[in-house]
């Protein structure tokens, strides 16, 4: 595929609906199931049309006009079937989280026919993903698939009497975990199934931190429904947001790149040589190897694949790519204008020690130097104004984070793990971002592993996280320690000495000029005057062009910074290396990993986004 036909992909049009509820028995009466069935069915014929009609309003974002919808259960008898049950019957897909093993998962069910209905629906599920709970600790067990459940959805039906909990893992600790999470939960209370109610805190004003359910409102479902569904699906509603995003989808860059004055300025500190790339570097779709590639090799198991969407590897690398070249020419820019603004003051003061024929020849000489100026100075005003205009400073930072946001998808899928990923909002003061709503739609095309989980698993997935992310995020940030810990000591130690020698030429003129006064012949001084105005006009304004570039890149921060991710992150690989494997340890392991990299990008956008370009005055 050609350079000019490679874009950033447009995401899938996805909804995931997860279900936790009550099992047969005093509350979920046959009755009542028949009841709540119905109203499910209702809703579910609701949202699969709202979604619709959103996914249409915003079809320029998506890769396509039909959504799709999908269950999301546990397949326990009772709320779970039915909501399972009535998404299939609407047409919609099923993923299956299991607690424990499949076949002993088949022993909570006494009957035959019981039996029967969980089998029919294991069949129907595009995934089911079985974890490795043990008997002993069952509550624990279910818990963990709820949580699961819970990660990978974006509305949950909760059938629920609203009671308070009885045990680990029941439904009134999802739902409220669901709130806390900022999922929407539809409540169908099995008592009254004809009066379903939202609870959601995300479309309010920011709630107290850890509120307990019984605090959260239950408002009537009615129209209500409509404006969750266009929250959690559609684009942003904040035009600032939304024009982001549809720059990103129109992006094309050339291949090549004459915004090469950063790693030129490197070069000659001797940091690292110039590359190929560094000039011509067309975007492609390949980012190295595909993690459910991987696990298919480990595994022989040809459905792991499905973990690695399209959508999600070639937005990887298309982002990632993206970002390294706007990087670039940020960067650049900002050590053209500084370097240019130096170069100024040489042109404005050469003509000092220009030894000028007559008259008119050092006017010549001076209107050529004149002329030259106004272009540098002409050239850094159109460099501001193109990266101001084109917004080079922001795309940097957010393509950025999104690279990185996608890149924890990848480590987190394997296990399905919670993405650490605002949820979608409508906030007052704390808009839903454009990054956000990106890497959640490409988020929600990964479905959940279609495996048991076993040790060899486990021990893929550790090998995956160590050798294809974390060991060489341990080496990248190493080499970048040393390389912004050079860079940042060759500048100042230039800085330093143009300054000292700025110093010593006038102390030096200062002693001749004293002791032409003693001897009365001003001869030497005189011939020293032009040149010594010159150079400490010069020197100074080269000291502070290259200060302003170590200010501007702050590398000595950017390398404690690394030195820090380097160091937490090797921490975590040895851990890996280490420990037994068990699922819950590792998916935690892989979690603090991802928290450790998020955080570390975090405070690199806090350092970086209070400073855009700007004129070197």
């Amino acid at each position: 595929m050609s350079t000019e036909d490679v874009s950033a992909p447009k995401p899938k049009a996805f909804l995931r609906i997860g279900v936790t509820g009550h099992r047969p028995g005093p509350k979920l009466s046959p009755d009542q199931a028949v009841a709540v069935r119905a109203r499910v069915d209702a809703i579910l014929a609701e949202i699969a049309q709202l979604t619709r009609a959103v996914v249409e309003r915003d079809a320029w974002a998506f890769a396509s006009r039909r959504p799709e919808l999908s269950v999301v259960s546990a397949l326990a008898e009772g709320a779970d079937r039915i909501v399972a049950q009535a998404g299939l019957d609407a047409g919609m897909g099923l993923s299956a989280i299991l607690p424990f093993a499949r076949a002993e998962y088949r022993t909570d069910y006494a009957t035959e026919a019981s039996r029967a209905e969980y089998d029919a629906l294991l069949a129907k599920s595009s995934a089911v993903f079985e974890l490795d709970g043990k008997r002993e600790n069952a509550n624990r067990a279910y818990e963990a698939a709820g949580l699961l459940m819970l990660a990978n959805a974006d509305i949950v039906i909760a059938i629920w009497d609203q009671m308070p909990a009885e045990g680990i893992g029941g439904t009134a600790l999802i739902v409220e975990q669901a709130t806390a999470a900022d999922v929407p939960v539809i409540l169908i209370d099995p008592r009254t199934p004809e009066a379903p109610a939202i609870l959601w805190r995300a479309d309010s004003a920011l709630p107290t931190a850890r509120e307990g359910i019984e605090f959260v409102p239950r408002r009537p479902l009615g129209n209500l429904l409509a404006s969750v569904i266009d929250i959690v699906v559609g684009t942003p509603r904040d035009l600032r947001e939304r024009e982001p995003l549809q720059a990103l989808l129109k992006e094309k860059p050339s291949p090549w790149n004459i915004a090469v004055a950063y790693p030129v300025m490197l070069y000659l500190l001797g940091v690292r040589q110039l590359r190929w790339s560094d000039f011509y570097a067309p975007l492609h779709e390949d980012s190295g190897m595909r993690w459910g590639q991987h696990l298919q090799r480990q595994l022989g198991d040809p459905t792991l694949g499905a973990i690695d969407t399209d959508t999600l590897h070639n937005a990887y690398a298309f982002i990632d790519q993206l970002s390294i070249r706007y990087a670039q020419i940020y960067r650049s820019a900002y050590v053209f204008n500084y370097i240019a603004g130096a170069a100024a003051v040489l042109l404005a003061s050469i003509g000092l020690i220009y030894p000028a024929a007559n008259l008119e020849v050092a006017l010549e000489f001076k209107a050529v130097m004149v002329a030259i100026e106004i272009g540098l100075i002409t050239s850094i005003l159109i460099t501001l104004n193109l990266g101001t205009r084109r917004q080079w400073h922001r795309r940097w930072l957010q393509y950025r984070r999104l690279a990185e946001t996608l890149r924890q998808l990848k480590m987190l899928s394997p296990t399905a793990a919670a993405a650490r990923l605002d949820r979608p909002s409508d906030r007052a003061g704390r808009a839903y971002g454009w990054v956000s709503w990106y890497a959640r739609a490409v988020e929600r095309e990964i479905p959940v592993p279609n495996i048991a989980v076993s040790p060899a698993y486990l021990a893929a997935v550790r090998d995956a996280v160590n050798e294809s992310e974390l060991k060489g995020q341990v080496s990248w940030n190493d080499r970048n320690v040393h390389a912004m810990e050079k860079a940042g000591h060759r500048l100042h130690l230039a800085g330093t000495f143009l300054f000292w020698a700025t110093l010593i030429i006038c102390i030096a003129f200062l002693v001749v000029y004293l002791y032409s006064l003693y001897e009365k012949s001003f001869d030497l001084a005189e011939h020293m005057r032009e040149p010594v105005v010159f150079l400490t006009a010069l020197f100074p304004a080269i000291g502070a062009a290259l200060s302003a570039i170590r200010s501007q890149a702050d590398f000595e921060t950017v390398a404690r910074r690394s030195h820090e991710t380097a160091r937490d992150l090797d921490e975590l690989v040895q851990a890996l290396d280490r420990e037994p494997l068990e699922f819950a340890r590792l998916t935690d392991r892989i979690e603090k990993a991802v928290d450790v990299m998020m955080a570390d990008n975090a405070e690199w956008h806090v350092l970086f986004r209070t400073r855009p370009l700007s004129l070197p005055a």
